[in-house]
């Protein structure tokens, strides 16, 4: 039987996070949340995800400098991007940056996980 895919929630809102973490272990992942930079980095070696979901928020720069340092510590941690509205041009810029995609909020739960299991190389009929 194969391992289940280990995702970091990291978004500034803790009942967001916690509530997507719940969705996402009902689904078989095993999933973590972390709230703000150094919670966020903690997670990374203690938990080890294979993604990572990254909220990003209006005007806030912060948002993808955790994406560089994410993948300064590992490459090969794929990322998705949570958007706000009018945030393409972020979700664009964190995809440079080396996102593996963005989804603009309000996500749907079937999107992100088909998104989820294709970063972490998984058919997303599986």
């Amino acid at each position: 039987m194969p391992q289940p895919i280990k995702v970091l929630i990291i978004d500034r809102e803790p009942e967001f996070a916690s509530i997507l973490t719940e969705r996402l272990h009902s689904w078989g992942f095993a999933a973590s949340a972390a709230h703000g930079k150094e919670e966020a980095l903690d997670a990374l070696v203690d938990f080890d995800p294979k993604v990572v979901v990254l909220g990003l928020q209006d005007k806030d720069s912060g948002g993808l400098e955790l994406l560089s340092m994410i993948k300064a510590f590992n490459p090969a941690i794929e990322v998705l991007l949570l958007i706000g509205k009018g945030m393409a041009i972020a979700g664009m810029q964190g995809i440079e940056r080396g996102a593996f995609d963005y989804i603009p909020q309000p996500i749907e739960l079937g999107v992100l996980i088909g998104k989820i299991r294709k970063a972490a190389g998984v058919e997303a009929d599986q």
